[in-house]
């Protein structure tokens, strides 16, 4: 076997395996600045290790009291990185758009009041056992077997990273919470109770304004969102303005189940990045494909691998997290001679508590972190779908905050429009793309995301016409093509209107089921977004899809 190439760094002349080239050039301005202060001859052409980054990205966040207390034992960019990447930073989204003023509802199984989301100002509304409403809010302050995910999700979207000094907050860290727990006694979560907390919005959605509803679970079994009763709760919520966001689920084998199975419910799946902001994004085990009712989902990716979330307060493993932590932060001569109580507590094998060779203990110390993911003593790194519909609610929230006029439909076109398509995913595995959150807040502030006369097609029975719509300020040409003129290219040309509207009005076909796009400046091919039925194109794209009955 052929050794690794080692490389020397050169700021700190270490021997390292890898040496980065390429950074968020916004986000990490002031690291690079801080960089070249200290060392004026050095440019990003000449590489940097991934400790010397850290370094000073540390000595920034520690004159701005923000840095959590992480050690450097966790390789997971590289043998010589550190800390899992936050979240808004390889989301590369604008810190400027917080979530305030807007408030997100999250279905889960149970939830504890973590300091993220209560210890700076507590953001939580309300809080509801739907299996039992007589719980009071002191249930929800001590940890319970059931409370993990929802903690989890809720600090994922909208925690402030109270615990990490700010670095591990959400994508909506000023977020207002409700939170409605939905997993019984017996640690099951049923049809009943999906539906009863999407009845409690419903019902209470206006005093609380509710904007955004996230479930990070799904029902049993994948049947027609017609024979859904949380699917038709689901529709009606986002009918009266409400977004839904869902994960698909982490079986790429499996079928969508409600709610993500829903015609306008988003329905999120999962990429990978590494944990380095360079990486390629690749895909993940997530769910996909058509749903019974001939929908394909997911609409949306996100990142699902790598995410920093909270370790429940109160439990064995906070306690081991703690105690690993403590164990790696010692000299050689304490960990030698006072380590034997505090390594009992630890999944450690007890055949290496005697060791007298502290290199070795050390190495098992920081093998067993790397296990249990436990990279700080408050955070592990998590994965699933289940964490990558909860930054999608924080971007929605973002959205809503700089217009917080925007109905669900104009949501998806944002979201939608802006995605980045992935050339090394299939179609069917991401939907509309990666979401890109300055992008789609770009979208909303240049107000090219406005409402229509109807939704795209529309079709009018009494006139006899169908009428197409896409919104575009910078196109000088649309034109509707399809299978209905045999994708006869500039010849249904569309009319521009005011604030970039274009339309179209054309026949009313004959009964059947026709592929159309829309084809802009002769040059790009694009789906209808309003229009949830589609199917690929074979050419790593969508056809939309009108059905004439």
């Amino acid at each position: 076997m052929s050794e690794t190439k080692q490389i020397t760094c050169p700021l700190c002349g270490d021997t390292v395996n890898k040496l980065l080239y390429r950074f968020h050039v916004e986000n990490e301005k002031v690291v690079l600045e801080k960089i070249k202060e200290h060392n004026p001859a050095w440019t990003e052409h000449d590489g940097i290790c991934g400790r010397c980054v850290d370094y000073y990205q540390t000595e920034l966040v520690m004159q701005q009291r923000i840095l959590p207390e992480i050690g450097p034992y966790f390789s997971i960019k590289s043998p010589d990185d550190f800390i899992i990447l936050p979240t808004m930073l390889r989301l590369n989204a604008d810190p400027r758009f917080t979530g305030k003023g807007i408030t997100i509802c999250f279905i889960d199984s149970g939830f504890y009041l973590h300091d993220d989301i209560i210890a700076t100002s507590n953001r939580v509304r309300k809080v509801v056992d739907i299996t039992n409403p007589k719980q009071n809010t002191t249930y929800f302050m001590q940890p319970h077997k059931e409370s993990w995910h929802g903690t989890m999700t809720t600090v994922v979207c909208a925690g402030d990273g109270y615990k990490s000094k700010g670095l591990y907050k959400g994508v909506a860290p000023d977020a207002e919470l409700v939170l409605l727990k939905v997993m019984n006694e017996e640690g099951h979560i049923t049809t009943e109770n999906i539906a009863k907390a999407l009845e409690w919005v419903l019902k209470n959605h206006r005093q609380y304004d509710i904007k955004i509803v996230n479930m990070s679970l799904g029902d049993d079994e994948a049947i027609s969102c017609k024979n859904s009763v949380i699917d038709e709760l689901a529709e009606k919520l986002i009918d009266e303005g409400i977004t839904i966001v869902a994960a698909v689920g982490n079986d790429d084998t499996a079928e969508i189940k409600p709610p993500a199975n829903s015609p306008n419910v988003i329905a999120i799946g999962g990429v990978d990045d590494a944990n380095q902001l360079e990486n390629e994004l690749m895909s993940y085990h997530s769910s996909f494909g058509v749903t019974t009712d001939g929908l394909h989902k997911p609409e949306l990716v996100a990142n699902a691998i790598w995410i920093a979330a909270p370790i429940l307060p109160g439990t064995a493993e906070k306690e081991e997290a703690e105690i690993l932590h403590e164990l790696v932060e010692m000299s050689n001569e304490d960990l030698q001679t006072g380590n034997l109580d505090l390594l009992k507590k630890t999944g450690i094998s007890h055949d290496f508590y005697k060791t007298n060779d502290v290199t070795f203990l050390r190495s098992q110390i920081i093998t067993r972190i790397q296990t249990t993911k436990f990279f700080s003593a408050a955070y592990m790194h998590v994965d699933g779908t289940s964490f990558a519909a909860p930054i999608v609610s924080g971007v929605i929230a973002q959205l809503l905050q700089a217009q917080p006029s925007l109905t669900p439909q104009q949501i998806r076109r944002a979201l939608f429009s802006s995605a980045k398509r992935l050339s090394g995913i299939p179609v069917e595995r991401q939907g509309y793309g990666y979401i890109q959150p300055k992008k789609a807040l770009l979208k909303i502030l240049k107000k090219e995301v406005i409402m229509k006369p109807h939704d795209s097609p529309h079709i009018d029975d009494k006139r006899k016409t169908i009428e197409f719509f896409i919104q575009n300020d910078c196109a000088h040409q649309i034109s509707l093509a399809g299978t209905f003129n045999h994708w006869a290219q500039d010849v249904l040309l569309m009319e521009p209107g005011e604030d970039g509207m274009w339309k179209i009005e054309i026949p009313l076909l004959p009964e059947g089921t026709y592929k159309y796009k829309f084809f802009i400046d002769d040059k790009m091919w694009v789906e209808d977004f309003d229009n949830p039925v589609r199917e690929p194109d074979g050419f790593n794209g969508w056809n939309s899809i009108l059905m004439i009955q």
